[in-house]
């Protein structure tokens, strides 16, 4: 069925259920892909009638991009909350994630003081890429430097953090 504008009601109550089974298969709870689904209805009414051609794939595109970014703010979300998850990828450890997440307070504040004890670009490019997500041409274009210079201060602010975990790791011992 083609819908129109004057029609949005009916496309909405046509719509709803798949675009939420379509966000819940996605990894997104009930709640949350009901609220994308409207979400993407909002966004809709919000856009210029002249840039949408094909209203039910609108909304499908739309509500996939605001479960996207959904997840990528509950993942940044959990970073900052175990600043450890960050390094994850970057380490040599493979110890399980469960084991990151039972690290103590003590530990924690170790690692705070890590972060705080990197050089300052290190420590803004370090977070630009692991808490905000940037990819290292964005961080480049953002700080003004060139790309092999953030890789540059990405290593070196790993090896930085590396050192201190393998300092506390043999604290605990």
């Amino acid at each position: 069925m083609t819908y129109s504008w004057e029609n949005i009601a009916s496309l909405y109550a046509d719509e709803r259920g798949r675009l939420k089974r379509l966000l819940i298969q996605r990894g997104l709870s009930a709640h949350y892909a009901a609220d994308a689904v409207q979400e993407a209805f909002l966004r809709l009414l919000r856009t210029p009638r002249e840039d949408v051609r094909d209203l039910r794939s609108y909304l499908r595109r739309t509500a996939v991009t605001v479960a996207i970014d959904h997840q990528r703010r509950e993942k940044r979300r959990a970073v900052f909350i175990d600043p450890c998850l960050a390094l994850h990828d970057n380490m040599q450890d493979t110890a399980p994630l469960a084991d990151a997440l039972m690290i103590s307070h003590e530990e924690l504040a170790l690692l705070d003081a890590a972060l705080l004890d990197l050089p300052p670009r290190c420590r803004e490019v370090l977070i630009l890429h692991k808490f905000e997500g940037l990819r290292y041409s964005e961080i480049s274009e953002r700080l003004g430097i060139a790309k092999n210079t953030v890789m540059v201060h990405m290593v070196k602010a790993l090896g930085i953090l590396r050192h201190h975990m393998n300092e506390i790791n043999s604290v605990g011992e």
